[in-house]
């Protein structure tokens, strides 16, 4: 009785199945891509001269642990079908194109999926000319794997005098179908201008911005001051695609204003997986109007973890993960 079956081997799924793994369950960990480790994988540590507490070391050597463990089968390529049955006796039903593996006898259902970033990876705020000339046009999913790629003197291509975050991009929008605050941007973006400034002392860093989230102990907003940073108070409303990135926007009560940069981020959010809806439908758990899941006093035995259940950072994920796992080895030491 005591296998247990984690949907998606992210950061969390796999912190969940480890957690398990070594206390004696056997664990089917069920990835829909080819391998494990989920977006998490690839970013880099944000470091200066000394931890600014990113999260990233969490993940240190867990793709391997999850990888190497006798107690834990891993299937990628492979998405759930169907479950029936109850807590203990669930039977769970993985398919992938070429056939679908029946799992039987199974105590508990742990679904993180983790999250995507912006649908289409379109703004509807932000109109965006020469679009297909996106030289000097960031994520900020694609700037964390140039921070892990990066060498001890090398960062960007070429050195960048001017360099722009722009936030809550892909959120607090309801055409984006997300009203919230996805709760990561402001730390993933302001560690990195530390990065930045650390890599590049000369150059102008501003940050866009409606509000900020405070990411560290003691005035946030007069600690970025202090790291010289610009902070405009506004969402941009066109950025143009060239050999540098103008950005125009609203700055009341002087109007309207364009700066060029080297490079802009657009720091995008968190979004529900868009396999949320088949697996509430599946699993029977609730699903909110943002899409997220929810499992709670409703799916005895079916867990929800991490960014599956709402936007989390990396540390409140492994604490949820963890709780979790807790949960489901204090149930089954009940027995």
């Amino acid at each position: 009785m005591s296998h247990v079956v984690v949907v998606g081997a992210g950061f969390s799924g796999c912190t969940v199945a480890y957690t398990l793994a070594n206390n004696g369950v056997d664990v089917t960990l069920v990835e829909k891509s080819d391998h494990i480790g989920g977006r998490v994988r690839s970013y880099g540590c944000k470091a200066v001269d000394r931890c600014q507490n990113c999260g990233v070391c969490l993940t240190a050597g867990l793709w391997k642990k999850v990888s190497d463990h006798k107690n834990i089968r891993i299937i990628t390529g492979a998405v759930i079908r169907d479950i029936t049955g109850k807590p203990g006796y669930f039977t769970v039903s993985v398919g992938n194109s070429k056939e679908t593996i029946g799992t039987e006898g199974v105590f508990a259902i742990v679904l993180s999926t983790g999250f995507d970033s912006l649908p289409g990876g379109i703004s509807s705020h932000l109109h965006i000319e020469n679009a297909g000339d996106k030289q000097g046009l960031l994520t900020g999913t694609q700037l964390e794997k140039l921070l892990l790629d990066r060498t001890r003197t090398v960062l960007f291509e070429k050195v960048p005098k001017r360099l722009a975050f722009m936030q809550c991009f892909g959120s607090r929008d309801k055409n984006e179908g997300g009203l919230y605050c996805s709760r990561v941007c402001c730390s993933y973006s302001t560690r990195a201008a530390k990065l930045i400034r650390d890599f590049y002392p000369e150059c102008e860093i501003t940050f866009f911005y409606m509000e900020l989230q405070n990411v560290e102990q003691g005035d946030y907003y007069a600690g970025l001051r202090k790291l010289e940073v610009e902070l405009v108070k506004c969402r941009p409303l066109k950025i143009s695609c060239g050999e540098s990135v103008m950005v125009e926007y609203d700055d009341p009560p002087d109007g309207i204003h364009q700066k060029a940069f080297d490079i802009v981020i657009l720091s995008d959010g968190i979004h529900a997986n868009a396999d949320n809806s088949k697996l509430a439908e599946i699993c029977g758990v609730r699903q909110d109007s943002d899409g997220f899941l929810s499992a709670v006093g409703t799916c005895p035995g079916i867990y929800v973890t991490g960014c599956a259940g709402a936007p989390m950072k990396i540390d409140e994920t492994y604490a949820d993960s963890l709780a979790a796992a807790g949960k489901i080895l204090s149930s089954l030491r009940a027995l």
